[in-house]
């Protein structure tokens, strides 16, 4: 069986991409020393370390199961769990590639298709969170997966309908907002089929029944482990916790602060012109329309987060650079038009925005050079080290958690309103034996402890062990704390 010649030079653009790709990310993996950045990061690694020691019953409901269970398939092969984990971030970030590759050429063409998977493979954010220990690259690689194969199985049948089905359960086992994204997929069935197919309709009726069945089943599951019948536990927690007001708050800063700075005046000018520019050839608007709708729910949902942190915008923003992959391939087209006999000039557009993403990509890793704080804790981890070589085991008291996992023991902290002497009534309560507050989070989160950063002169009931002070404004201070009998 012979290969079409144009399908043959697909899988070449492919796997050149996708070996860029790995390469960047190797770079940002080798330039950046890496520790766990946040407390849902230290919630992974322990479900999975959970799963690795057999027991799927006794991990924390809140966390979604996919990611660590993921992490633990990988220790397999990987011996420390953090770098287990860290693998599945880090393989998934080189394979969103791939269904991004094949959406964008389903939407624009080719050329489009081979930028658009330039601009992930390039894009130095991206690569960043490819080698953390976070859920935000695997549910990329599962949300373009699972809408590129949806929209190809809506139109043609066939498999691709229940492979989206998997990948959009997958997703709802990944991050709370999935399960909402599962639901987007009936207006998006009818979008698709409105005044064109109405077999799309009968396709999507195979693909709902598959997909209520999934979630059914993950229902009951998560009854037997909490005794609430739910499809999505965290959910009712998020919503527990929500505020109009900082929904407002993040609803205006992540459209009119995060979004255009995390895409930057390049790939913001792009969009334009990808999103409004009159073309010769015939726009599939309906899947355009279909992946505009997708990428606003997205963005929705994760408003109910109460955080204007790009993470949550991942998808959204991606999703909004195929038209600036588009926006790419035209300007350089115009200018091929009207400059025939130029080199050089038409690869402008494109060399601008790799010279912007280096701009960025030396940023970021250089500053982790110069002296200055580091993007992510490492101090946490060289405190959590120290206890945990030269101190008895026992309870911190410290409003990060990534101490306490270095150290290899528990934690609890202050509420934000505490003041120093609430704070050490409720460490004594607690049982705390150690106390360890930071400048980084715990000094601005809660004034009232930035008195201890300095341990000349520690209150009554502490004794000041160890100041670490290797990065500027990142200064740990461990105390011990005398007991109240």
């Amino acid at each position: 069986m012979t290969i079409p010649p144009t399908q043959v030079n697909h899988r070449r653009a492919l796997l050149a991409l996708l070996l860029l790709a790995l390469g960047i990310r190797l770079l940002f993996l080798l330039a950046m020393p890496r520790v766990l950045d946040t407390a849902d990061a230290i919630h992974y690694v322990e479900t999975a370390q959970h799963f690795a020691d057999g027991d799927f019953l006794g991990y924390d409901p809140k966390i979604p199961i996919l990611y660590p269970l993921l992490g633990t398939i990988a220790h397999l092969f990987i011996p420390d769990m953090e770098w287990a984990c860290r693998f599945i971030s880090f393989l998934a970030s080189i394979l969103t590639v791939i269904p991004v590759y094949l959406l964008a050429r389903d939407l624009h063409g080719p050329s489009a298709a081979r930028m658009s998977g330039a601009i992930i493979a390039c894009w130095p954010w991206l690569a960043d969170y490819a080698c953390r220990v976070s859920t935000e690259a695997t549910a990329v690689l599962l949300w373009f997966s699972a809408l590129w194969l949806f929209a190809r199985g809506l139109r043609r049948g066939g498999w691709m309908l229940y492979g989206s089905a998997l990948f959009f359960f997958a997703l709802s086992l990944t991050r709370p907002e999935g399960l909402f994204i599962v639901l987007c997929t009936l207006p998006g069935a009818i979008l698709l089929a409105w005044k064109e197919d109405r077999k799309i309709i009968r396709r999507y009726i195979p693909f709902a029944i598959t997909s209520v069945v999934l979630i059914l089943l993950n229902t009951l599951f998560i009854r037997m482990l909490t005794g609430a019948a739910t499809a999505n536990y965290r959910v009712g927690f998020i919503l527990s916790e929500f505020d109009y007001i900082r929904f407002i708050q993040t609803t205006v800063q992540s459209f009119s602060d995060v979004l255009p700075v995390m895409l930057g005046p390049l790939l913001c000018i792009f969009l334009g012109v990808g999103l409004f520019s009159l073309r010769k050839d015939a726009r599939d608007f309906r899947l355009e329309g279909l992946v505009l709708l997708f990428a606003a729910t997205q963005w929705g949902v994760s408003l109910f987060v109460l955080s204007p942190a790009p993470r949550y915008l991942m998808t959204t923003l991606i999703a909004l650079s195929l038209w600036s992959a588009c926006g790419v391939v035209l300007v350089t087209q115009q200018i091929q038009a009207a400059r025939p006999t130029s080199r050089w000039l038409p690869h402008a557009p494109i060399a601008a925005l790799l010279l912007f993403f280096l701009m960025h990509g030396t940023i970021t890793v250089g500053s982790e050079h110069l002296g200055r704080r580091p993007r992510e804790p490492r101090e946490y981890k060289d405190a959590g080290r120290w206890m945990a070589e030269n101190l008895e085991s026992g309870l911190i008291f410290t409003r990060k958690p990534q101490v306490g996992y270095y150290a290899g023991m528990p934690s609890t902290g202050p509420a934000l309103d505490d003041t120093l002497e609430s704070a050490l009534d409720r460490a004594r309560a607690a049982k705390a034996r150690y106390l360890v507050v930071d400048e980084r989070y715990t000094a601005p989160m809660v004034p009232s402890l930035r008195p201890l950063l300095d341990g000349t002169t520690p209150p009554k009931g502490l004794e000041h062990l160890k100041t670490f002070d290797t990065y500027p404004q990142a200064k740990v201070v461990v105390y011990a704390i005398a007991s109240s009998e």
